[in-house]
């Protein structure tokens, strides 16, 4: 039989000694705590034999480990991946079992009482100043067709976002009543989770009895200790938002409900990224996220330079978090979500739900748009929600195609695409086509898509790779009982 090295092969090292392998389509990963140098000529010099029998023959000892490489897919049937283009079936797929959930971000209201410097409400899309808010039948009709759009079983995920939510709080009480009775009455077979995104800098009386009833998800914004936090998050007139929002997060975590707190990584706070992390702790928060800016807005203005943080101080910084550990994995964003995609088999298309249309952006008019950054921005009109001809599929169509992995030229051939799906896609919709955009900002959207998040699964690889290696040494694992599904061990 004829062999070759995967093209799709990811090989990461680390020591002296240390060596992962894996084949970045099925990700059977292979971890090699000695003879790393042994291995990689043994792969060279096997590559260049080409076939199974002329290895055995010049590596007679090393059967077991020609098998082992065969075994995780380092080594494949020469020419057996070359006709392989999973892309549209897996869009197909990923499609289908997304319409086993979504979600809808319903904006109740369109304007905030707080400044943030890298605000994404375009003043003109989001009309931010006329105080907007939706009305309910906007609100209960995009709850209906949602659930309706989704298989049995399926999962809805009702967010409720603005602007600032709380201040169309009533309407979103409503929500929830007209939520469970659909489900009660209609759709006794699907699930509605409730989440709000919120600045926290109010709390309505009746709020934590509402949100204790029907389990709310809270996300709050804090980008750091007060002295960063008040800079990047102030109120409108200047004032500091830090004291009371944490007061508030207080109320809400001694009352039992969990919070989850978010850090924007702006230039003003790339380099405290790990005294962030702690900080969330202290003040409650029941997991970290930090998420690099997105440099423009619904109205596609740009961020200026000065405000846009540097991909290698980024990256250097929240690897001190993640090596801290403050943070257990499954409580720190973007590890968290990153991990689950480090499935054997799972592979990712598309890096967000925008293209699929499950995760539907409704502002106060019922307007629909594929994303939070896209609203008012007509090209993207998904339809409107009260309408019957909504959504335009050949506009969602049209967005899974521009998007795809496979379908991109710089992504097409990257070993990682599958795990990251090509990243957000708003810098392609909106930032690279922007006449406006300077190189800064340019360089800023690669780095931050491709070498941020590859670094993030090398680290999540090797984290793997060390557990399944502690669980053999503990007896945990027995040799012969090896999965593919998780890390092998020689």
């Amino acid at each position: 039989m004829q062999v070759a090295v995967t093209k799709n092969l990811i090989m990461l090292t680390r020591g002296a000694e240390e060596l992962l392998l894996a084949n970045a389509v099925d990700l059977k990963t292979l971890y090699i705590q000695r003879g790393r140098d042994y291995v990689k000529q043994f792969l060279d010099v096997a590559n260049r034999l080409g076939t199974v029998a002329a290895i055995q023959e010049a590596f007679p000892q090393d059967v077991q480990l020609l098998d082992m490489l065969l075994a995780h897919g380092i080594m494949v049937e020469a020419g057996a991946e070359e006709g392989s283009s999973p892309g549209d079936v897996l869009a197909e797929i990923a499609k289908r079992d997304r319409l086993k959930g979504m979600s809808v971000f319903l904006l109740l209201s369109q304007s905030c009482n707080l400044g943030c410097i890298y605000c994404l409400n375009g003043k003109m899309s989001y009309q931010t100043g006329k105080h907007l808010k939706m009305q309910p039948e906007v609100a209960l009709q995009s709850v209906e067709r949602s659930l309706k759009a989704l298989e049995p079983d399926g999962r809805l995920e009702i967010v409720f976002f603005g602007g600032e939510p709380l201040l169309n709080w009533p309407l979103a009480k409503e929500v929830i009543l007209y939520g469970e009775k659909l489900r009660q009455e209609r759709f006794p077979d699907k699930q509605i989770r409730y989440f709000l995104t919120s600045n926290l800098t109010f709390l309505p009386a009746d709020f934590i009895d509402w949100a204790q009833k029907y389990q709310i998800g809270i996300l709050c914004d804090v980008d750091g200790p007060p002295e960063i936090h008040n800079r990047c998050r102030p109120y409108k007139d200047g004032r500091p938002s830090h004291g009371v929002i944490v007061n508030n997060i207080h109320q809400l975590t001694e009352a039992g409900l969990t919070v989850g707190l978010r850090a924007t990584i702006t230039a003003l706070n790339q380099d405290y990224l790990p005294d962030i992390a702690r900080h969330h702790q202290e003040i409650g928060g029941a997991g970290c996220a930090f998420v690099p800016v997105c440099p423009i807005n619904s109205d596609e203005e740009l961020l200026p330079d000065e405000l846009v943080p540097s991909p290698d101080r980024v990256i250097q910084s929240v690897v001190q978090v993640y090596h801290s550990k403050v943070w257990d994995t499954p409580d720190l964003f973007p590890f968290s979500t990153l991990a689950t995609s480090l499935t054997p088999g799972e592979r990712t298309v598309v890096a967000c739900g925008a293209p699929y249309g499950t995760a539907a952006v409704v502002d106060v008019q019922g307007d629909v748009y594929p994303c939070i950054y896209l609203v008012g921005v007509k090209r993207f009109y998904v339809g409107n929600i009260l309408h019957q001809d909504y959504p335009d599929q050949r506009l969602l169509d049209g967005l899974m195609a521009s998007c795809h992995v496979d379908h991109l030229e710089d992504c097409r051939d990257c070993v990682w695409r599958y795990y990251c799906g090509g990243g957000c896609p708003i810098r392609r919709m909106t930032i690279f086509t922007n006449p406006q955009a300077t190189p800064k900002i340019i360089n800023y959207c690669k780095q931050m898509y491709c070498d941020y998040t590859q670094k993030i699964l090398e680290l999540l690889l090797w984290e793997r790779a060390e557990k399944t290696a502690l669980a053999l040494e503990e007896g945990e694992i027995q040799q012969q009982d090896k999965e593919p599904v998780t890390p092998a061990f020689c």
